[in-house]
């Protein structure tokens, strides 16, 4: 919790900038020195935690050195205090991008986006991080699966994730079994490889970025297709979905998404 003393704390809010006064006495030379003090909310539970229940776009910093950046802010689902880092609705965005875009983010917060792997990078560092996954298909089935905890390295180390701790009713598609696992692998674009396939680039081949094993058994990144489709398996894809064993077959349709959401909060909040 913030300290009760702090006389001139300021956080911000979609541009608004707010104070919040605290009427705790303090002594002379101590309110002075920290009257300047701006506590910075590194996420969106921090803006939970100063009493803003409103869902939107805020100004985050998990870390000084790099910077303020917005993201979007589920402030009423299970407890409030997301940080949205993905979100697919409707296919207007394309996520068949370079490293360098999915390096930067690319999208609008308000809609379908990518939050940006240098920024997933500073929040889940700054925090240990939990990760929310809901889907939803075009037959109105929503699941989700929950990580208690997820990682995402620096650029350096090729944005290597680090997720384990599986709850929910969606299944654990980012560790099927031992062919299919996307923990502790690297970051891989269309032109950027650094997947486990041998004889190919995951990316290119599914046209987006994702953390690829060899190749997979689930990409939130995928095509966003309208309805069930058939051939490649380029579109959104979570391989634990309900039928999944039908689409062994090439030509059998394949499962579609209409909304996939990945969110992230901290392992000790508290709503």
């Amino acid at each position: 919790s913030y300290p009760e003393q702090l006389t001139g704390v300021t956080f911000q809010n979609s541009g608004a900038l707010r104070s919040k006064i605290s009427p705790s006495p303090c002594p002379v030379s101590l309110c002075l020195s920290l009257t300047t003090v701006i506590i910075a909310p590194k996420d969106c539970s921090d803006y939970n935690m100063l009493k803003e229940r409103r869902n939107g776009i805020y100004r985050v910093t998990p870390d000084p050195r790099n910077g303020t950046f917005e993201v979007y802010c589920d402030m009423e689902s299970f407890g409030g205090g997301w940080t949205l880092v993905q979100q697919r609705l409707n296919g207007t965005v394309s996520f068949n991008r370079s490293w360098a875009e999915y390096k930067r983010g690319f999208g609008d917060p308000r809609g379908e986006f990518w939050l940006g792997n240098d920024r997933i990078h500073l929040l889940t560092k700054a925090k240990d991080m939990v990760l929310r996954i809901e889907l939803e298909d075009f037959q109105g089935v929503r699941e989700y699966a929950k990580f208690d905890q997820f990682y995402v390295a620096n650029e350096f180390l090729r944005y290597r994730l680090s997720i384990s701790g599986y709850s929910g009713t969606a299944g654990n598609a980012l560790h099927m079994n031992t062919h299919f696992n996307h923990d502790q692998k690297f970051f891989t674009t269309p032109d950027r490889d650094n997947d486990m396939y041998p004889s190919g680039n995951c990316g290119a081949y599914y046209s987006s970025g994702w953390w690829f094993d060899a190749c997979m058994s689930a990409n939130l990144n995928g095509k966003y297709y309208h309805k069930r489709y058939k051939g490649v398996r380029n579109g959104i894809f979570w391989g634990t979905w309900h039928n999944m064993s039908s689409e062994a077959y090439p030509t059998n349709y394949r499962q579609a998404f209409k909304t996939v959401r990945m969110m992230i909060r901290p392992k000790n909040y508290a709503p």
